[in-house]
């Protein structure tokens, strides 16, 4: 009996393993890039173009902040926060088409650096998006 309780968890566990870890380096990335979107604003608005305003990084940076401590919330308890989950992955897809939107919109205002760095953002997030994606059908199953 005690084999059995022991091998279901395990199977629990491997499928929650992929959207946990793809949560998780969502919430991770989103600190890093929010923190230093806080705290060099100035230096990270003049990389992206020359007439991108400071206080929009800034306002970028600080609004990760509540969406990392959403994540973190989500995956203290996964299973009873799913709904949560998923609106983030539904999250990252609308950053992707925004970004890609952005880089359509401004293309001349930012510079060869700042397109490249909007687009390896979105396919990043994209990338975490598809995973979280897989992770959910996963647990669905």
């Amino acid at each position: 009996m005690q084999s059995q309780t022991i091998s279901g968890q395990s199977r629990a566990t491997s499928e929650t393993l992929l959207l946990r870890r793809a949560l998780q380096s969502d919430a991770l990335l989103l600190l890093l890039s929010g923190l230093v979107f806080i705290f060099v604003a100035g230096p990270v608005a003049r990389f992206l173009g020359p007439n991108v305003p400071s206080w929009l990084v800034l306002a970028i940076g600080v609004s990760f902040m509540p969406l990392v401590a959403d994540i973190y919330w989500i995956l203290s308890d996964l299973s009873a926060r799913a709904k949560y989950g998923r609106f983030i992955t539904i999250l990252n897809f609308a950053w992707v088409v925004g970004s890609y939107l952005v880089l359509w919109l401004a293309w001349a205002e930012l510079t060869v650096a700042g397109r490249w760095f909007v687009a390896l953002q979105a396919e990043g997030v994209f990338l975490l998006a598809v995973l979280q994606t897989i992770g959910w059908r996963r647990l669905r199953r």
